[in-house]
């Protein structure tokens, strides 16, 4: 009897522990700032941004555009009137196609003259 308390009070201070540092590591990664990294603009109605640490959740993907979207247009002297938004992780950066990369399974940006605009 005495054994199974002693494994239950162990067990009760591990689930605790992992609980708060799940709860400080979601806290601290929601709580990082939306770095743009680049806007393009093209074709007259689509703004493809590419950004980092972008939130996780999609309510909170909205309310992020919906506190910046005014100061973007702004930024990026980008139209008001009917725009498509795309918003992209940009991850590790613009990458060049290597020959066995298929085509379709990137976007490519067509105002980047450098080869690594996908």
């Amino acid at each position: 009897m005495i054994v199974s308390w002693v494994i239950t009070k162990k067990f009760i201070y591990i689930v605790t522990i992992a609980i708060l540092f799940c709860s400080v590591v979601i806290y601290l990664w929601s709580d990082r700032p939306v770095e743009i990294v680049d806007v393009h603009y093209y074709s007259g109605k689509d703004i493809n941004i590419l950004a980092r640490h972008f939130p996780i959740t999609d309510r909170g993907k909205l309310n992020w555009w919906r506190e910046n979207e005014r100061k973007i247009l702004e930024k990026y002297n980008l139209p008001e009137n009917d725009f498509s938004v795309y918003i992209w992780d940009f991850g590790d950066g613009y990458k060049k196609l290597s020959p066995y990369d298929a085509e379709d399974e990137f976007y490519c940006f067509p105002d980047i003259k450098s080869e690594s605009k996908c």
